[in-house]
């Protein structure tokens, strides 16, 4: 209330005001007593509203709201998932196959025959029964390993790879013969051997029937070109399935480093890896090159850490494709009398099947 509205209301109060001041005020009074009315009934009805609704039921409603806010965030996520996964889905689809030839997916596939024909002697890949399943951000490969004994191809595992985006786990292996799986030392450099040692295997083969073939792997005295490899077993009646190349000098100190190499000119898994119009060493540096462009991929599939792709190149174009070693396979008598010939250094037995010469 203002000092101008305190002194009208003193006039009033006291009678100084004249009858046409008089009705005026008590007009202007009416009108707040209508004003006091209204806020008393709004007030009133506050009252009520507040006494109406106990604890319980506030705590009820407030529940409500909450599970109605969930419910709707819920329902956003759901709708927003399953429009995003197909998405997701379909841009993993382009990412491993998009290109062709050089898609990621196909990439891998092929990075993975080539780090195994180089890599585990007469093993290779059978590019025919590859599987391939694009997942989300991924994909998986599972391809078996076949090897040759005498005519016939065998199956002797598989191998998973799983990729995430461009990066390769580790691969799940699964093999038939866990024996022949664990067995090491396939061949021996030259510059580490300084006696034959093939009595053993040669001991072995006799004590084996005539009618049946073998796996051997031969370690020469010195490297040769893979003609001339040939040229000194031509009179023998077997095939040369896979051949260790010589990639460095010096293996004196570790001559039974894990090998590098290609299948041999006998080998009936060879033609899926062979470049028209390409020599042997120019399949074979080709092959290196291939690895090198995808070397974590060849490392991880390989399990070698630093397989010193780059240099190993070098020395072959420098050197030639020389042989140390060689997979041969024929009749286990034929065998035994390779083993006499003084070019060999030594040998291991692998495999043996019933004849299929």
């Amino acid at each position: 209330m203002n000092e101008e509205f305190k002194k009208r209301f003193y006039q009033y109060k006291n009678g100084e005001m004249s009858d046409r001041e008089m009705a005026a005020f008590e007009e202007e009074l009416e009108k707040l007593e209508v004003y006091q009315e209204l806020i008393e009934s709004e007030m009133q009805d506050d009252r009520e509203w507040d006494v109406g609704i106990s604890p319980e039921k506030q705590k009820a409603i407030l529940s409500y709201g909450k599970r109605k806010s969930y419910l709707r965030i819920s329902v956003l996520a759901v709708i927003s998932t399953l429009m995003i996964l197909p998405l997701c889905t379909l841009g993993s689809y382009l990412y491993y196959g998009l290109g062709g030839k050089e898609s990621t997916g196909n990439q891998l596939m092929e990075t993975a025959a080539v780090t195994v024909a180089t890599t585990m002697p007469n093993v290779l890949v059978d590019t025919s029964g590859l599987k391939s399943q694009v997942k989300l951000f991924g994909m998986n490969t599972e391809f078996p390993l076949q090897k040759q004994i005498g005519t016939k191809t065998k199956s002797v595992g598989g191998e998973r790879i799983e990729m995430f985006l461009d990066t390769v786990k580790s691969p799940a292996v699964n093999y038939y013969d866990l024996d022949a799986a664990q067995a090491k030392h396939y061949f021996a450099h030259p510059s580490g051997l300084k006696e034959r040692t093939v009595d053993k295997a040669g001991q072995t083969l006799k004590k084996l029937p005539e009618g049946s073939v073998a796996e051997v792997y031969l370690s020469y005295d010195r490297a040769y070109p893979s003609s001339q490899v040939y040229s000194t077993f031509k009179k023998y009646d077997v095939k040369f399935l896979w051949n260790a190349i010589e990639t460095e000098k010096n293996l004196k100190d570790s001559p039974y480093a894990d090998p590098l190499g290609f299948p041999g000119k006998d080998s009936k898994l060879a033609p899926s890896f062979e470049a028209q119009g390409q020599t042997d060493p120019e399949q074979f540096i080709s092959a290196l090159e291939f690895m090198s462009h995808h070397k974590k991929w060849a490392q991880v599939i390989s399990k070698r850490k630093d397989m010193k792709l780059n240099s190993r190149i070098d020395y072959v174009e420098h050197h030639g494709m020389n042989v140390y070693g060689s997979v041969v396979t024929g009749p286990t008598k034929e065998i035994e009398r390779l083993l006499k010939n003084k070019t060999v250094k030594a040998a291991n037995i692998g495999e043996v099947e019933l004849w299929n010469w």
